[in-house]
């Protein structure tokens, strides 16, 4: 199975950022890959001042291991290009865009329901 690292733009707004790296974790993991957000594992793990630079290392190093990076965003057109072309630069062919979106609507209803059922049903087992 792969590993893919879910990149994600952060707002500032810490809730909404971490339900949407978790949601986005949800829907690789159904997509058949093994998901690892750098911002749910890595951001405030370290409260020092140098706590950022740990994350970026931390984060630097998972982008080598992983096999795919999936970069979430919702940019329409030059943004989106732009978005891409700076993913690229940064991890080279493993990026590939996600429109947040558009993932969205190609997601059936039932598909999401099952996805989370499925995650309902760990967080019961206490797994």
């Amino acid at each position: 199975m792969k590993l893919a690292m879910i990149v994600t733009k952060i707002t500032g707004n810490e809730k909404n950022d971490r339900m949407r790296a978790a949601e986005y974790c949800r829907y690789a993991a159904h997509k058949g890959v093994i998901p690892v957000s750098p911002y749910l594992a890595f951001h405030k793990v370290f409260t020092d001042e140098l706590g950022g630079a740990a994350e970026r290392l931390l984060a630097c190093r998972l982008a080598q291991q992983a096999d795919e990076i999936w970069v979430f965003g919702n940019e329409k057109d030059e943004k989106r290009k732009k978005r891409m072309e700076e993913a690229c630069l940064e991890y080279g062919d493993k990026a590939r865009y996600i429109d947040a979106a558009e993932y969205m609507k190609n997601e059936s209803a039932e598909d999401m329901e099952e996805l989370f059922d499925i995650a309902g049903e760990d967080e019961e087992d206490g797994s």
